[in-house]
């Protein structure tokens, strides 16, 4: 008993102090469109610290930290179309999404629990020994692979809880593909993102849809009165009339032919 308790000490020690210098690479290959071939790629850092963890892109990841020094908000899109940041607390077991729309952020909290089954079949992934494991989220099927080489119940995205880091994960249709990629060296902060609206399914697809209804809305330069209150210009000067009617139907079209979330269950249907 004492030396199980000894050994399980030293493991979270190893686990407390290995992931607060540490930043996790991973790369995601995505398809936007599950009728087309087309791939897409982005690179995402998951980030530890007692705890808690920040899982999103790295240009996310520097925003975040420049918003830290500087308390000014760098983000003028939204993502209602496009993945989102995420946040873990193990302590708490609580999971939330962030989802900015121009200066607004939003978080929705991830309720559905991952139910593992661990399989004997292992593997090599980046040096170290790797074991199976699936699970069901999303109205998705996942397959993942973890190493206890690094004993950390983490992972990218919402994906958590195994008896070391998942090093990868796919879903069944291979729609979604997470690989641990580079391990880098890091600060050892978390730069958590603050003052987030926490909103439902409900009210995320109620916001999604009111974006799709008008996607310009908040860039067009007019007030809830219809006054125009912003004016396009050039680097000359010179005022600029931009399309609004074209610039929504681009993007209603980019929505709809992307819509492949990785939450099935969640997805909209915009017409």
């Amino acid at each position: 008993m004492i030396k199980q308790f000894i050994i399980s000490i030293t493991v979270f020690a190893f686990s407390f102090v290995f992931s607060q210098n540490k930043s996790f690479v991973y790369e995601l290959k995505f398809k936007p469109n599950p009728t087309k071939d087309s791939i897409a790629t982005e690179k995402f850092a998951l980030d530890i610290n007692d705890g808690k963890s920040m899982f999103r892109t790295l240009k996310d990841k520097e925003a975040d930290s420049t918003f830290h020094a500087t308390k000014r908000l760098s983000f003028m899109t939204t993502s209602f179309k496009d993945f989102k940041s995420v946040s873990k607390d193990l302590k708490t077991k609580e999971t939330k999404k962030f989802i900015n729309n121009f200066q607004k952020l939003f978080t929705v909290k991830i309720d559905e629990d991952l139910v593992w089954n661990i399989e004997k079949e292992t593997k090599e992934s980046l040096g170290m020994k790797a074991q199976k494991a699936t699970t069901s989220y999303g109205g998705r099927k996942w397959t993942a692979w973890f190493t206890n080489e690094i004993p950390l119940q983490e992972g990218p995205y919402v994906f958590y809880g195994l008896p070391g880091l998942i090093t990868e994960i796919n879903d069944t249709q291979n729609e979604y593909h997470f690989s641990l990629v580079q391990i880098k060296n890091s600060d050892g902060k978390l730069y958590e993102k603050e003052k987030a609206l926490p909103v439902s399914w409900k009210q995320y697809e109620k916001l999604a849809l009111a974006y799709y209804s008008d996607p310009t809305r908040e860039i067009n330069g007019k007030n809830a009165g219809g006054a125009v209150v912003m004016k396009w210009v050039d680097e000359k000067g010179n005022e600029l009339i931009p399309n609004f009617k074209e610039m929504n139907e681009s993007e209603q079209k980019i929505i709809r032919e992307n819509n492949n979330p990785i939450e099935l269950n969640h997805k909209i249907n915009y017409k």
